[in-house]
């Protein structure tokens, strides 16, 4: 009988998203079962001699393992996650109608309208304009989708808009005052368009957007086979960024996939146009004499000029996020970008020519400005604290932040080829990956120092790039089953038997290291962080990392919980195995040392320390020591209003509510698991069914009007994964 599970592909995060955007109900859940998993990894521990004994009783072990395997396999068969190519399906399959009429959508009922209440764009979209768009749409999807109506040149406008303004809230790549609809490329109004649907907060009107993100990328690839001379056009570079932007945090599985493997030509069109490249870049300055026609096409070429900068620096950070997230190579490196910074925010949008002038007139400057680059701040970080040269200190920040989270990933990268090499047992490698682990997370804190203010979204970044500097995503992903159940097995017991981790605490499973208490500490930092992401604002690769963040912290409290059983079975059976004259092995015996000191801590270390609270003795000394009970804010309000019914209303809903707050008063504890209250709702310990729990409550809460169901599909189903595997043994 083979032990092993049949061949099939491997797990992973995109396995949770939808396959197509016309399923939202009737979602099969993945049930993970790890109570077979976790006693089989002893047999490759135990000695020749111990398994031999023991292999009468591993029939219905093996056999176990087999049904569950092949359980979890048609669990993800009948997932609609689980995508499959067919032959019948392309673009347009998923999308037999158009299914946006504007005149059944209430723009009122959008929670991003009005876009902004500072942005005034003065372009307005014409009647002809609409129609060269639907023209578009209609050579690219033939009669492959049915178009019953199509939106109004009113509705359009606001939805254009809507995306442009959603661009400024982060790195405001998109120049918004010298858009003229007239004159842009059909493929990037509608691209904007696209971005306007995804981000508008209205089912019907998100699903236009998805149908239009897929003729984008038709069209725009239709248009390079004509011309090949769009690959050095701005506006063309900017549609296809559009599109893999929406593309790759959908929530759909097959059209992320071809977004993340078409990331690769625009990255070597910029590249090939030298845009990575100061020599690219001239310096253009304003004077109080130009006329206004010199006045105008300075500032015009300007921005064209910064719109470069700020594509190509957007590019770079989607591919470390996109690295990170779904765990493959960046495309890109970090020492070939030698571009400036992109110039002060208040320069970039300034509404006119004359304001453009005046506002960079009126900054004091050197009278030889350096203009750092990412290259520059990463040779000397220092530089972070003086820019000069009209650089906008948080964009560079945000590069910055994101260029060490490229050398992160070098680091985990060199630290998994150490550990599986000859050079494991090697003290000056060892030493190298410490130094390099404390030297990269030096580099991070200066977040904190240079940028207490931070956008809580780069805060969130920093944070979960420390996590994953003391705790390998690679590792909790094969804990979770991403390469089945044979290699759960393995990480396991590396985890738990783990005798050179490169940690202060030395030889010992790691659940008991300071390097895992460190990660779990910054997961939920990750947490904290999350909850101060402005609403409708958690929607892409900060998503996914509050989903790898509540993982760490689940695979943190399986181990321990096992280690704990693993301490009770072996007391119980201590006699038992000296009668039978059967010696343990080595490691066996330092993994239940292990488990046994990780035990004896936590039975005298009462005292609750919130991970994702702010830092402070209780933490210190956890951190340093294991010191402590580990917790979590949780909101059970929150919680239990979720769960009633749309029905109920709400005043039903708050009466209830108070009810509940004056019985867990009274009481003082919480069914489902270890919890307690305090002023800001309660919190929970770190145990598996709770981190999900609160994983999945940070994503629902940054949407705060929205329904279960009415969550934009990457949400929804990052949020049921970390159920189901709450639920999972």
């Amino acid at each position: 009988m083979d032990i092993l599970p049949p061949p099939h592909l491997p797990y992973d995060v995109l396995d949770f998203m939808q396959t197509t955007d016309l399923v939202l109900d009737d979602i099969e859940t993945l049930e993970f079962d790890f109570d077979a998993g976790f006693p089989s990894f002893f047999e490759g521990l135990e000695t020749a001699e111990t398994r031999q004994q023991t292999d009468q009783n591993d029939g219905s072990e093996i056999a176990q393992d087999a049904e569950v395997t092949a359980s979890r396999r048609e669990a993800f068969e009948r997932s609609p996650w689980f995508w499959k190519p067919s032959s019948a399906q392309n673009a347009f399959s998923d999308h037999p109608r158009m299914p946006l009429e504007s005149d059944n959508v209430d723009v009122a009922a959008s929670p991003h309208w009005p876009y902004s209440v500072d942005l005034i764009i003065q372009d307005k979209l014409s009647q002809q304009t609409r129609d060269r768009i639907l023209q578009l749409v209609i050579q690219t999807v033939g009669s492959k989708v049915s178009i019953p109506s199509f939106p109004s040149a009113e509705f359009l406008d606001v939805l254009i808009k809507n995306g442009i303004a959603k661009k400024l809230e982060t790195d405001a790549w998109i120049h918004p005052h010298t858009h003229v609809s007239q004159t842009t490329r059909t493929e990037l109004l509608t691209a904007l368009i696209a971005a306007g649907c995804v981000c508008f907060g209205i089912m019907a009107v998100g699903k236009t957007g998805g149908l239009l993100q897929e003729i984008v990328r038709v069209a725009l690839s239709n248009l390079v086979e004509k011309d090949n001379s769009v690959l050095r056009d701005l506006q063309y570079l900017q549609a296809y960024m559009i599109w893999i932007d929406i593309g790759i945090w959908c929530g759909y599985k097959r059209q992320m996939e071809i977004a993340e493997s078409n990331l690769q030509p625009l990255c070597t069109a910029l590249r090939k146009a030298g845009a990575f490249n100061k020599s690219f870049y001239k310096r253009i300055i304003p004077s109080p004499d130009d006329d206004d026609a010199t006045l105008e096409q300075k500032w015009r070429q300007w921005v064209e000029q910064e719109s470069y900068k700020r594509l190509v620096y957007h590019l770079f950070e989607h591919d470390i996020l996109v690295a990170f997230t779904m765990t493959r190579n960046p495309l890109t490196s970090y020492s070939e970008f030698s571009v400036p910074f992109p110039a002060e925010r208040d320069i970039w949008l300034a509404p006119s020519p004359s304001a453009w002038r005046a506002i960079h007139l009126s900054k004091v400057r050197a009278p030889d400005p350096v203009f750092n680059s990412l290259r520059d701040i990463l040779i000397k970080p220092d530089r972070l604290n003086t820019l000069s040269g009209d650089a906008d200190f948080d964009r560079a920040t945000s590069i910055f932040v994101h260029g060490v989270g490229a050398m992160v990933w070098d680091y985990r990268k060199q630290a998994s080829i150490t550990q599986e090499s000859s050079s494991h047992d090697d003290p000056t490698a060892h030493l190298w990956l410490q130094s390099r682990r404390q030297e990269l997370s030096t580099l991070l804190q200066t977040l904190q120092t240079t940028h207490p203010r931070a956008p809580a979204v780069l805060t969130l970044l920093a944070e979960f790039l420390q996590m994953h500097l003391h705790a390998s995503l690679d590792d909790m992903q094969r804990f979770a089953g991403k390469y089945g159940e044979a290699e759960a097995r393995r990480a396991c017991a590396s985890m738990l038997v783990n005798h050179n981790n490169n940690d202060p605490d030395g030889c010992s499973s790691w659940p008991t290291t300071r390097a895992s208490r460190t990660a779990v500490w910054h997961a939920g930092q990750v947490l904290r962080a999350a909850r101060s992401v402005p609403p409708y604002q958690l929607r892409g690769a900060d998503a996914i990392a509050v989903y790898y963040a509540a993982l760490t912290l689940w695979v943190w409290a399986v181990l321990r919980e096992r280690m704990a059983t693993t301490t009770m079975m072996t007391t119980d059976g201590a006699g038992d195995r000296g009668r039978g004259g059967v010696v343990q092995s080595a490691v066996h015996t330092d993994l239940v040392y292990a488990a046994g000191a990780a035990a004896s801590v936590g039975a005298h270390s009462t005292v609750p320390v919130r991970l994702d609270g702010a830092k402070g003795r209780e933490q210190e000394a956890f951190l340093a020591h294991g010191v402590g009970t580990p917790v979590l804010g949780f909101d059970w309000d929150r919680e239990r209003a979720g769960e009633e019914e749309e029905a109920d209303g709400r005043t039903r809903r708050l009466r209830r509510r108070q009810q509940q707050q004056q019985q867990e008063q009274e009481q003082g504890q919480e069914e489902g698991g270890s919890s307690s209250r305090d002023g800001r709702g309660g919190f929970v310990e770190i145990q598996p069914s709770q981190v999900m729990r609160v994983g999945a409550q940070v994503l629902e809460g940054n949407y705060p009007n929205s329904g279960k169901d009415e969550l934009p599909p990457m949400i929804m189903s990052l949020r049921n994964l970390m159920r189901d595997l709450g639920k999972s043994p």
